[in-house]
């Protein structure tokens, strides 16, 4: 390519740690929801005594699947609300949030539509 067809496309790389701060700090609530998750779907909570007193049965797995779906909403807000030096990244990270969200809500709906009648 030329250098002036260069020059037009006025494009912007960002590679300081700011930008790579802003990405990933809004994305870390739902990582670490997540793993909660994954770590208490087969938990057996009567082998823990302390935490067979606070919750019964599946309920911490509940309450961690509770945790990463409202972890998800926060998410494009956290990353759309960075302060100045993390704003770019962030910005970029909540479209990413809201990418992943849309194809969570197609393929809910997908599921749904199995359930559905005949």
């Amino acid at each position: 390519m030329d250098d002036a067809v260069n020059e037009d496309l006025n494009t912007k790389i960002v590679k300081d740690s700011n930008f790579w701060k802003g990405l990933i700090i809004p994305a870390l609530l739902p990582f670490f929801s997540l793993i909660c998750v994954i770590l208490t779907i087969d938990m057996e909570i009567v082998d823990y005594p302390l935490l067979n007193m606070f919750f019964g049965g599946d309920d911490l797995f509940f309450y961690s699947l509770t945790a990463l779906f409202f972890s998800l909403i926060a998410w494009p807000f956290i990353g759309a609300k960075m302060p100045p030096p993390y704003h770019e990244g962030g910005k970029v990270s909540s479209i990413i949030a809201l990418t992943v969200g849309l194809f969570l809500l197609f393929w809910v709906f997908a599921l749904f539509s199995f359930i559905g009648g005949p």
